[in-house]
């Protein structure tokens, strides 16, 4: 019989629950706001302590009982027979009193017995959150800026700058047409002039400049990379000590580690059938081993071609066949001759780029000028300006409160005693490995210099003698 009360007496006691959670946090929300100004830490604790005490409140089935039979006009049915079910020993009138009212349980709606409102304290508290926004405003002024504060700024790019551009569009297209066939450099000049063609937009601000100017960047480096100068440099000089295992490939082996291609093409071609037959067998087997290991590598470096040569002069030797090995090494000089196009290639774009990189600096946020007045001042500026503070040597010497003493040390040179000098010289680092750890070692830096430019406001001036730095120490790519 319990639980025929149970269903309809829990329902109205979560509404009535959810409805004082309402009210409490509506009154706490009118707390907080008050002092919010003052402390905006108190104002919570205030919001969470009355949530919290409108949940945990203790709710009575006698209450929920109460609202059902007044809502229904039920004349105490159900709270006297919720007072009933508590005791053990019933009489049949109080038995007959509980199957009454259980009679009229189905027709309890929680819903309709306690319907949720918003409290009224919600909207005072509304208001008053309203006004702390007004004193704010009054006290710190007007929170929105004007709205032609926030309209884009036009920008136009410089006539020698925009000069400076086409010439770069104009060098890429001469490269294009001096070294056909080089894909790189056609997907560039395709690149270059579509970007080019945005700078005739009238309306492009200095925000969209800059990222026009950095795309230009990224397709310079683009073209760079698919270059593969450094993977190609490192199976060239693993091609130079394969060919240190014979006599008549020495000289080919030494233009290579020196870096000097188009003597170690020429010797390549100078490499004929004749050459290859004069190889004793331990060189024609040492040799065919290590052009395999040659081959391999760059198959792994997604170098077609010189795998394909290497291959062709590894096969060739172990078969004794000299007419494909003298066509193996025309197709090596041919490679050999294709890096050192590309080298020359790399140095006019990394050229290029070092001088989109200044015209980019030029339009960069950190080149807006400051003032040109004299006064010194405490305060920071993100702007330069061509003034200056006073000058350097007029005024008060600095009062030091140090007692300077000066004294000069003499010394004699002794006839006696022991010298020793020791020279160290080692093979461990070919000049090639140095060459390339250098290179290494330039583009990681100029790479941090190159972000650090980007993200801070440094003068213009400074900047140039940065990147003219860098352009100085750059290694020669011959």
């Amino acid at each position: 019989m319990k639980s025929l009360f149970h269903r309809p007496i829990n329902g109205v006691r979560f509404r009535q629950r959810v409805q004082r959670t309402l009210n409490c946090a509506a009154w706490g929300l009118c707390l907080a706001a008050l002092v919010v100004l003052l402390s905006p830490l108190l104002a919570g604790s205030i919001l969470c302590i009355s949530i919290l005490f409108g949940l945990f409140r203790p709710i009575t089935d006698s209450a929920a009982a109460r609202s059902i039979d007044k809502h229904y006009r039920f004349k105490d049915r159900i709270l006297t027979s919720i007072a009933l079910l508590r005791r053990e020993n019933r009489t049949l009138m109080e038995q007959l009193q509980i199957d009454d009212a259980a009679g009229h349980l189905p027709a309890v709606q929680p819903r309709a017995v306690h319907p949720l409102r918003l409290p009224k304290a919600f909207w005072i508290a509304v208001g008053i959150f309203a006004l702390d926004f007004a004193a704010l405003a009054v006290i710190h002024g007007n929170f929105f800026p004007p709205a032609e504060s926030s309209e884009p700024v036009v920008h136009t790019l410089p006539a020698e700058h925009r000069a400076a551009l086409e010439e770069l569009v104009a060098k890429t297209e001469e490269l294009k047409q001096r070294f056909t066939g080089e894909e790189a450099l056609s997907k560039l000049s395709e690149k270059l002039d579509q970007l080019m063609g945005k700078f005739d937009l009238t309306l492009m601000n200095a925000r969209e400049t800059l990222l026009t100017l950095s795309e230009m960047e990224d397709a310079l480096k683009d073209a760079l990379d698919a270059l593969q100068l450094e993977t190609m440099e490192e199976s060239l000089q693993e091609l130079a000590k394969t060919l240190e295992l014979a006599e008549k490939t020495m000289p080919i082996s030494r233009a290579l580690e020196k870096g000097e291609y188009l003597q170690a093409a020429a010797e390549l071609k100078k490499l004929d059938a004749e050459a290859l037959e004069s190889l004793s067998d331990a060189e024609r087997k040492a040799l065919a081993e290590e052009m395999q290991k040659v081959a391999d590598n760059a198959e792994k470096r997604n170098q077609k071609p010189l795998q394909e040569a290497a291959q062709q002069m590894s096969d060739a030797l172990e078969n004794e066949d000299d007419q494909s090995g003298k066509s193996a090494a025309d197709a090596l000089a041919n490679e050999v001759e294709k890096h050192n196009i590309r080298q020359q290639i790399a140095q006019e774009l990394a050229s290029q780029q070092m001088e989109l990189g200044m015209i980019k600096a030029e339009n960069g946020p950190g080149n807006m000028s400051g003032g040109e007045g004299t006064d010194k001042t405490d305060s920071s500026s993100e702007t330069w300006g061509s003034g200056s503070a006073g000058i350097s040597n007029e005024g008060q010497e600095t009062e030091l409160a140090g007692q300077r003493q000066e004294e000069t040390l003499t010394g004699t040179l002794g006839e006696e005693g022991d010298s020793i000098t020791e020279t160290v010289d080692s093979d461990e680092m070919t000049a090639a490995d140095s060459q390339r750890e250098y290179r290494e070692l330039y583009q990681q830096y100029r790479k941090l210099s190159e972000a650090v430019l980007d993200m801070e406001p440094i003068p213009l001036g400074q900047r140039q003698v940065i990147r003219r730095y860098f352009e100085s120490i750059r290694p020669a790519l011959e």
